[in-house]
């Protein structure tokens, strides 16, 4: 160790035991060679942190610069659109549990209509993805080459490069055909006092398989419910999920298919 680095390292180690103690317990030391201020203050404390400073100062002087880390290539690029922002803004409702049920419909639509999902929350994906395969699958397409660049860029993460999939990515169900007798079944559910909160998976699957004309009667249809205590916890929700499945097909549907959805 030179002279100077070992002057450096008793003036630090006093400066510190000082600092610990605190200067009205300890008087602060006489400077080593060298390390004297140019101005020396009256109170004992400005007069550590100023030479604490100095010290601090000259070493970081002194630090020889490490080997610059070795760069990643960049992420590629994605030549697809960037999907909507309400689109987005229904994914991040989603992510956080509202209407999940809607997701597989979410990417299904997403990938039809040949755009990508928000830079942001790739990353949720991916790990969501790591505990839930199904899900992992379902989402990676939409993604792109984004994820095994992730994966390679940030091993730490623990996401997989490459997902296989044997089945393309599809909506949660096929629309049923006849809308309307799936209108009634739901509303004759709520009538008959058969929409309990126990049922209301099963009333969710229905309304994620309504064709898409069908979603404004059905939203009216729930609008104009009598209130019922025993009901109406399913009632809101269905209501919600409902509109919410409108505005998804509204922000994801490609264009020159669109349906009509205002009732």
């Amino acid at each position: 160790m030179s002279s100077l680095a070992e002057s450096a390292e008793h003036e630090w180690a006093a400066l510190v035991t000082t600092a610990v103690l605190g200067t009205n317990r300890r008087r602060l030391p006489a400077a080593e060679l060298g390390w004297q201020p140019l101005v020396p203050s009256p109170d004992p404390a400005t007069e550590l942190l100023n030479r604490a400073a100095a010290v601090v100062t000259a070493r970081r002087a002194g630090v020889t610069a490490s080997r610059p880390p070795l760069l990643i290539p960049a992420a590629p690029v994605d030549q697809r659109p960037m999907c909507s922002p309400a689109a987005t803004r229904l994914l991040e409702g989603m992510l956080r549990g509202e209407h999940a049920v809607l997701l597989p419909e979410w990417f299904a639509l997403c990938e039809l209509v040949g755009v990508q999902v928000p830079t942001h929350l790739i990353p949720a994906l991916l790990l969501r993805g790591r505990r839930d395969a199904a899900f992992d699958a379902m989402c990676r397409p939409s993604i792109g080459a984004r994820a095994a660049w992730l994966a390679e860029a940030m091993p730490e993460l623990g996401i997989r490069p490459v997902v296989p999939q044997t089945t393309p990515v599809e909506s949660s169900a096929a629309p049923i055909a006849d809308g309307g007798e799936v209108v009634t079944s739901i509303v004759s559910a709520f009538y008959e006092r058969g929409a309990t909160w126990a049922a209301a998976p099963q009333l969710r699957i229905a309304v994620t398989m309504l064709p898409a004309q069908w979603l404004p009667s059905l939203i009216v249809e729930l609008s104009r419910l009598p209130f019922a205590a025993l009901t109406e916890r399913t009632r809101i929700d269905l209501l919600g999920l409902a509109r919410a499945r409108a505005e998804l097909l509204a922000a994801l549907t490609p264009a020159g298919t669109r349906v009509r959805l205002e009732p």
